[in-house]
This record gives C-alpha cells, structure tokens and sequence, in this order.
C-alpha cells in the first residue's frame, strides 16, 4: 500500500484521519451522491477487508439496524426523501456510519452516558444537517422530529453498543458463549 494512503486506510489506530475521512464521505454522499459514491463503496469495501469477524457482524448489525430504523421513520413521516424507498447513497451512508462507529466513535465512547449522549445530539443534527445541504431530503417540523430522532438514535447506538459487545464475546468464547 503507497505510505501516504497507509495512515488513513488502516483500522488499528482510527484517529483524526479517520474522523475526517468520515466526514469527507457523509459530505460526499449527502452534497454529491451520484460523483461519491463510487468511492466510498471503494474505500468501505476494503476497510471491511481489514475487520476482524466480530466487527465486520457489528458492523453488519449496526446496519441493519440504522436502515430498518430509517424505514420506519420513512414511513411514520417523520423525513421524506424524492422516491419512495430510501435512496442508494443512504444505504451507502448507513455502511459507511457503521463502519466509523466501530472504528473511531464507540473506541472513545466508552460509558453508556456517552454513547447515549451522542446519539440524542448527534443522530438528529446529522438529518438536520443533511436536510439544510441535500435538496432530496425534507424533514418534518423542528419539535417533533427532535422528539423522535433523539431518543431513536441514542436507543440505536445503545443496542450497537450492545451488538458490538455480544458478537465480540460470543466469538472469543465459541458459539455457545453466554454474556
């Protein structure tokens, strides 16, 4: 691998490289999915390569999870996009979120508080923000979608806590590990 690509393409050490490297991609794929997603799908597929196996299950979990979530709330009303089903570069987005929340977030969230914190915060102004920069998502009005979104995100960020928790214990114990 070039060494200038090293420090930013390698899972063992996330950092501030990997944090911007998230943030060029959420940019990307809420600003330009059409110009970006070809090479975040790139740069999530080889990150995946390097996981271990219980992470790579996390990841998975997590998005799953974040893409089921966004259903409902699709269908509860709560955001809309230009078609009906989620849009390509959100499922994209959903990959390449789980993908950093293993890497750089939950490392340095390590409370319970934290990650609930960062959920309730986070999870909403990410929309928000998305629907301020991206014309092909319109959220519904201030109060309600923050009632909603908050307490939706931190749930889900607590269950990846949890997910990430189990896989990596029940494959360090075997598949007949109890946590």
């Amino acid at each position: 691998m070039n060494s200038v690509l090293q420090p930013w393409l390698r899972p063992e050490n996330p950092g501030w490289r990997q944090l911007l490297l998230f943030k060029a991609g959420w940019f990307g794929l809420v600003l330009q999915p059409a110009y970006s997603a070809a090479m975040v799908l790139l740069v999530l597929i080889w990150l995946l390569t390097q996981l271990k196996q219980s992470q790579r299950l996390a990841l998975f979990t997590l998005w799953g999870s974040g893409l089921l979530l966004d259903t409902m709330l699709l269908a509860g009303g709560v955001f809309q996009f230009d078609s009906v089903w989620l849009p390509f570069w959100l499922v994209l987005l959903w990959g390449w979120f789980s993908l950093f929340w293993l890497l750089v977030f939950s490392p340095f969230l390590q409370r319970s508080v934290g990650v609930a914190l960062f959920g309730l915060i986070g999870g909403p102004l990410a929309y928000w923000g998305g629907a301020q920069l991206s014309h092909s998502l319109q959220i519904m009005a201030e109060a309600g979608f923050w009632l909603i979104m908050a307490p939706a995100w931190a749930a889900l960020l607590l269950w990846a806590r949890h997910a990430e928790r189990w896989w990596w214990q029940r494959l360090k114990g075997g598949l007949n590990a109890h946590i």
